[in-house]
C-alpha cells in the first residue's frame, strides 16, 4: 500500500509513551492523526504534546474520548482514518479494567465497529500465546486472533520491553544503574529491549506494507540476562550494581498474597510472569520485511539513561 501525504491514522490508547511519540512523528511526517483515550485528562495530555509540535502550524490532529469497549464509539471516532493503530494493553489487572476488557473486549469492538479502514496495526508482546497459563499472555494471545477473524487485514508486532524517554522501564533500569544493591527476580532471565524509536519506525514501515493478515515479532538487538543489563546501565552511570538473584517462585508466592489483601496489589502473579518471560528473538525477518536498521542497545542505553542523569 503506498501512504501519500496526510493518511488519516487513528490511535487508541494514544496517551501512552509508544502513543506520545507515535504522534509526534506521524504529525513531523505531514500525517492526519486522530487521537482516542479513554478519559478527559488523557485528552488533555494528548493535546498538549499536539499543540507543541510546530506551534501547531499546520497540524491536522484530533482528540477523542471513547469507550474502547464500544463499537460504536470507535466507529464515530476513527470515522474516515485510513489506518488503525491499536496500543491498548495492560500487564496488570485492576477492578476497572481487566485483561479480558483491555485485551480482547477492545479488540473485539474493533472487528465489530465495521470500520472503513484499510488496515489494523496492533502493538503486542513478546511470549503472547492463547494457551498460555499466564492470563495476561494468554489474554493477549486471545486478541490477536480476534483481530485477525474480522474483516480487516490487521499487523501484529509484538515486541518486548520497550525503552524509551521518561517511560517505567527506563526509570526502573536508572534506578538499579545507580543502586549499590540490587534485589531482582531471576536475575539470569533474558531480555532484549527494543528503542521506543524503533517501535515507531516499525509501525510506520507496516503502514507502508500491502495490508494482509501478518505476526512480526521484533525485539532489540542484543539479548542479554537482566543481570548483565543492569550492569551495562550501571556503567553509565560509573557504578557496579551488586545484582541479587532471587527465585521467581518467592515473588510469585509474595504476589498471590498480595492479591487476597488487596484489590490493586503493586505487583501480581501474572505481571511477575510477563516480566519473567525469556526473549531471544531472531530479529533478522522482520527488520528484512520493515528494512529496519536497529538501534545499537549502548546507543539506546546512553540516549535513555542520560535524560535520568540530567534529572538526579
Amino acid at each position: 500500500m503506498n501512504i501519500p501525504s496526510k493518511t488519516r491514522v487513528a490511535i487508541t490508547g494514544a496517551n501512552g509513551h509508544i502513543g506520545l511519540q507515535l504522534i509526534t512523528r506521524l504529525i513531523e511526517e505531514g500525517y492526519a492523526v486522530k487521537a482516542l483515550v479513554r478519559s478527559a485528562r488523557a485528552a488533555g495530555n494528548v493535546q498538549a504534546r499536539i499543540e507543541t509540535i510546530s506551534g501547531s502550524a499546520g497540524v491536522s490532529a484530533e482528540v477523542s474520548v471513547v469507550d474502547y469497549g464500544d463499537p460504536q464509539q470507535l466507529a464515530d471516532a476513527v470515522g474516515s482514518c485510513e489506518v488503525v493503530v491499536h496500543l491498548v494493553g495492560i500487564i496488570k489487572e485492576s477492578p476497572g479494567n481487566t485483561f479480558q476488557a483491555a485485551h480482547e473486549e477492545a479488540c473485539q469492538a474493533l472487528v465489530d465497529a465495521g470500520l472503513g479502514a484499510e488496515q489494523i496495526i496492533c502493538l503486542g508482546i513478546i511470549g503472547s500465546d492463547e494457551n498460555s497459563e499466564n492470563a495476561c499472555l494468554r489474554s493477549r494471545g486471545l486478541a490477536e486472533r480476534i483481530l485477525f477473524n474480522g474483516d480487516l487485514p490487521a499487523t501484529v508486532v509484538r515486541v518486548p520491553m520497550v525503552l524509551g524517554p521518561d517511560d517505567y522501564a527506563s526509570h526502573a533500569l536508572a534506578r538499579n544503574g545507580r543502586a549499590r544493591r540490587v534485589f531482582s527476580w531471576r536475575a539470569d532471565s533474558l531480555e532484549q529491549p527494543i528503542d521506543s524509536r524503533d517501535v515507531i519506525s516499525a509501525i510506520l514501515a507496516v503502514m507502508k506494507l500491502p495490508a494482509e493478515n501478518r505476526l512480526v515479532e521484533l525485539a532489540g538487538p542484543e539479548s542479554l540476562s537482566r543481570r548483565d543489563l543492569i550492569a551495562r546501565a550501571g556503567r553509565l552511570f560509573g557504578n557496579t550494581p551488586r545484582v541479587i538473584s532471587l527465585p521467581l517462585s518467592l515473588g510469585l508466592l509474595l504476589a498471590g498474597v498480595l492479591e487476597t489483601l488487596s484489590a490493586r496489589p503493586p505487583v501480581t502473579r501474572a505481571m511477575l510472569g510477563v516480566l519473567d518471560h525469556d526473549d531471544r528473538v531472531d530479529v533478522g525477518p522482520a527488520c528484512k520485511l520493515l528494512s529496519l536498521d536497529l538501534t545499537p542497545l549502548d546507543e539506546t542505553l546512553r540516549t535513555v539513561l542520560r535524560v535520568e542523569k540530567e534529572t538526579v
